[in-house]
């Protein structure tokens, strides 16, 4: 089924799509309100995403699109993968002690600031690089060709997205946040910039990473009983403008792809109606895959090289295009073909269901809640409290949050975690080394 027979299906039967629309928001809300925190918790997209899903699979089996089989694969799925989830629970005696105090974020110490400084140049760097070599991807049609050919910019866009999560982490520990000082512009300035590189990225939600981040700083802090109350008050006072600027940015973003890739502007759609179809299409993998049991279609014997193709290719184990092409991108081709590498992204319950059939994709999805549940709730409790601990609990917890919309895509941040990150925190530290400031007490001047 392609995107405007689905649309045709949705507008015909509109009543029945908001009814399952809001069972299905009342559902989300009791399995994930203990275990979503904040608006600023990075998984609450992915819970959004989940619920236009759910809304989607239902719609399409009660219209009598898709069979009982596919049907139930998805319900068993999703309920098995809340279950691993929920397993992994956090104790909340971890989150309830008072803060500690005399250890704070607001005095910086020599190695945050080289820290913040040289991760920044880093993904700076090599984001310039990218965009002298690729071009900018807001005005791509898809933003995958950035990626697609090769040419260096495979390893620049991994540094990227490792170097900017920890250059902002840094950001947080050296600001001082009490009052403004003419001191800290550059700081800002560099922000300023990451921003922009945000913008320019295309994607609806990357600028988004700026405020997950400062969540992520909070909720250690919060964890390791250091002081976090000054950081708590800051979001609190601004959680308001913090939505109508997301709200703002994400309309520009769409106001600009849709003026470049859609020349009438007639058939532009109005920015706020295009992000109602954005979340419509967090499901569009279902209607790709169900109906008239496509998914049969895509060969199920490389479950291995489709998990880990990013592992694979990365260590050179087998050439790239020996690898199996993302499903998402096979999907996509048989209902709207072009030469454009873009397509939905292989959500647990597809991917499972075509490399492992129904109960092994069961299997599948539920391994996947307990890591996901490990990864938020048991491994933070692990990590010490020092800035490499803080890096490592950001970096995991923001991409984490796609294991249920896109594994493999999950594969290729850890491979960034695994392999990318220490080398660059290995120049980090020699950098420390050659340019520590006042090496004997750590601290810089105020």
């Amino acid at each position: 089924m392609n995107n405007y027979e689905f649309y045709d299906i949705a507008l015909n039967n509109i009543s029945l799509f908001f009814y399952i629309l809001i069972f299905s928001f009342i559902l989300h809300y009791f399995v994930f309100r203990s275990l979503v925190s904040s608006i600023m918790d990075p998984y609450l997209l992915a819970v959004v995403s989940s619920v236009f899903c759910l809304t989607d699979v239902f719609l399409l089996y009660f219209t009598g699109n898709i069979t009982t089989y596919v049907f139930l694969s998805y319900v068993f799925t999703q309920c098995t993968f809340f279950i691993g989830f929920h397993l992994m629970r956090a104790r909340k005696a971890v989150f309830s002690s008072p803060p500690d105090n005399r250890m704070s974020y607001n005095k910086p110490r020599a190695k945050e600031i080289i820290a913040f400084y040289f991760f920044s140049i880093v993904y700076l760097v090599s984001q310039c690089a990218i965009y002298m070599l690729k071009g900018i991807p807001l005005f791509m049609e898809s933003r995958l060709e950035t990626f697609a050919s090769g040419g260096g910019t495979g390893i620049l866009g991994r540094i990227c997205d490792v170097s900017s999560i920890f250059s902002l982490y840094a950001f947080f520990a050296v600001i001082k946040i009490d009052k403004f000082r003419l001191s800290e512009m550059p700081k800002y300035f560099i922000l300023c910039l990451i921003f922009v590189t945000f913008l320019l990225s295309g994607s609806k939600s990357s600028f988004l990473v700026i405020f997950y981040v400062f969540w992520c700083y909070i909720m250690f802090a919060k964890l390791k009983k250091l002081n976090y109350l000054t950081y708590i008050k800051l979001l609190k006072k601004n959680v308001k403008l913090i939505v109508i600027t997301s709200l703002g940015v994400v309309s520009v973003i769409i106001f600009v792809q849709t003026k470049t890739q859609i020349e009438n502007p007639e058939d532009r759609l109005n920015p706020l109606l295009g992000l109602c179809l954005r979340l419509v299409h967090s499901g569009d993998v279902y209607w790709y895959a169900y109906p008239n049991n496509v998914y049969l279609k895509i060969p199920a014997e490389h479950w291995f090289t489709a998990l880990f193709n990013d592992t694979l290719g990365l260590l050179r184990i087998k050439n790239w295009d020996e690898l199996p092409e993302a499903i998402g991108i096979t999907f996509k081709n048989i209902h709207h073909p072009s030469d454009v590498p873009q397509g939905p992204n292989a959500r647990h319950n597809i991917f499972g269901l075509i490399y492992y059939g129904f109960f092994g994709g069961i299997i599948f999805s539920f391994c996947l809640g307990l890591l996901l549940g490990f990864i938020r709730n048991i491994m933070p409790q692990l990590l010490s409290a020092s800035m490499l601990g803080g890096f490592v609990f950001t970096y995991l917890i923001n991409k984490s949050t796609s294991l249920d919309s896109d594994p493999m895509l999950t594969i290729t941040y850890f491979n960034n975690i695994i392999f990318v990150f220490p080398v660059l925190y290995f120049v980090y530290l020699i950098v420390v080394e050659l340019f520590m400031i006042n090496p004997i007490n750590n601290e810089v001047p105020a």
